[in-house]
C-alpha cells in the first residue's frame, strides 16, 4: 500500500539518464593523440565508457587535416580536448597531453595509443599494480593484437643487451587476469600503453620532442629507468590495432625515424651497464641497417631504402623533429656506400 498520496502521483518527469563515460579522477589521467583518426579514436574512447575504475581523459588534436574534436565533444562530453596547430608527432602531441594533466593534479599520466581498446578492467588494475609495486615509476600492460584477442602483440623489452639479437629484446611475462597482479621489470614499456607517475616526470623531464616519432619512448623509459624501475603488469589489459600512422604514412616514413632515431638513442644509451657499449653498439646499428637496407633493395621498395640512408645521415648529424625535405651534402656518397655494402655480402 502506498504510504502516502505522493506515492499515488505519477511523475511527469522522465528519469534522468546515467552520466556517460568514466567518473573522473583528476589524479589519474589518460592521453589520446589523434592525428587523421577519427574512427579509431571514437573507437578507443567507446571502450573507455566502459571502465569500472574513475578516469580523467583528454584527447589531443595533432593538426589533423579536419579536427575530430568538434565530433568527439558532442559524443563524448567528459573527455578535455586540445587542439594543436602543428603535428608534433607522438612526442610533441602526448607532451600538450601530459602538460594538461600535470596542470590539473595528475599523480599518474597513461599515455595510450588512440588505434587501441582497453579492457574494462584496465583503470583498476592499473591503480592495483601502482599501489603494490610503490618502487615503479613507469609500468604497462601486456598488449594483444586487435584482430587476434588471444594473441599477445607486445610485453615489454631489456635494451641491447649482448647476448641477444636486436637492439630491443622481448621479455617473457606470465599472465593472470584474476589473481592479484604482478610486475615483470623491463627497460622500456611500449608507448602503445605506458603510465608514468609525476614523480618521474618532474625528475627526468618530459618526452624529447627531437625524436618526433619511434624511440622516443624508449628514450623516455631509459631515462627514467636512473630513477625507478619499468616494468610490465601480468594482465593483458589493451588490444591494439598497431601502425595506423605508418599504413598511412607508407613505409618509407617509418624508415627514416626508425634510423635516424636509433642514432640518438644509442648515442644516449648505448654505454650504458649491460648493452653491447658504445662501439659495440655501433657496429650493431652498421649490421642493422645494412640488413634492412638489403631487404628493401631485394623487395623492390627503392623509397624505403633511400630512406633508410637518409635516417642514418640525419641521425649523424644530430637532427630532429619532423623530417624536411632539404639539401644533404654528401648523401649522395652515403647512399653509393650503402649500395657497394651491399653487394660485398648477401
Amino acid at each position: 500500500m502506498p504510504t502516502s498520496m505522493l506515492d499515488t502521483i505519477p511523475s511527469p518527469f522522465p528519469a534522468l539518464p546515467a552520466p556517460l563515460g568514466p567518473a573522473r579522477d583528476p589524479a589519474f589521467w589518460i592521453v589520446l593523440v589523434d592525428f587523421n583518426g577519427l574512427d579509431d579514436t571514437r573507437k578507443c574512447l567507446r571502450s573507455l565508457e566502459a571502465i569500472d575504475g574513475a578516469a580523467s581523459v583528454v584527447v589531443v588534436d595533432n593538426a589533423s587535416r579536419e579536427s575530430p574534436l568538434p565530433a568527439l565533444q558532442l559524443e563524448f562530453p567528459w573527455i578535455d580536448t586540445i587542439r594543436s596547430d602543428v603535428n608534433g608527432g607522438w612526442a610533441g602531441g602526448n607532451n600538450l597531453g601530459v602538460r594538461h594533466a600535470l596542470a590539473r593534479g595528475a599523480e599518474w599520466v597513461v599515455l595510450l595509443n588512440n588505434d587501441t581498446t582497453v579492457s574494462p578492467r584496465f583503470v583498476r588494475r592499473l591503480k592495483e599494480a601502482a599501489q603494490t609495486h610503490p618502487d615503479y615509476g613507469v609500468l604497462g600492460p601486456v598488449i594483444r593484437f586487435m584482430d587476434e584477442p588471444d594473441k599477445t602483440q607486445t610485453t615489454g623489452v631489456v635494451f641491447n643487451r649482448p647476448d641477444r639479437d636486436g637492439f630491443f629484446q622481448p621479455i617473457d611475462v606470465p599472465q593472470d587476469d584474476r589473481g592479484p597482479v604482478g610486475v615483470v621489470a623491463c627497460d622500456i614499456v611500449n608507448g602503445c600503453c605506458l603510465m608514468i607517475s609525476r614523480d618521474v616526470i618532474e625528475r627526468i623531464g618530459l618526452v624529447d620532442e627531437r625524436y618526433f616519432l619511434i624511440h622516443e619512448e624508449s628514450d623516455w623509459c631509459l631515462r627514467a629507468g636512473r630513477t625507478t624501475k619499468c616494468g610490465i603488469l601480468t594482465d593483458a589489459l589493451v588490444q591494439h590495432k598497431g601502425s595506423s600512422t605508418f599504413r598511412r604514412e607508407g613505409k618509407a616514413h617509418q624508415r627514416y625515424y626508425d634510423a635516424r632515431n636509433l642514432v640518438r638513442l644509442l648515442r644516449n644509451h648505448g654505454s650504458k651497464s649491460g648493452t653491447r657499449g658504445r662501439w659495440g653498439s655501433r657496429r650493431h646499428l652498421l649490421s642493422y641497417l645494412l640488413h634492412r637496407y638489403r631487404v628493401e633493395c631485394a623487395n623492390g621498395e627503392r623509397d624505403s631504402a633511400r630512406a633508410i640512408v637518409e635516417g642514418f645521415y640525419d641521425g649523424l648529424l644530430a637532427v630532429g623533429g619532423i623530417r624536411h625535405d632539404r639539401w644533404r651534402p654528401g648523401l649522395g656518397l652515403l647512399r653509393a656506400a650503402f649500395a657497394l655494402a651491399r653487394t660485398l655480402r648477401p
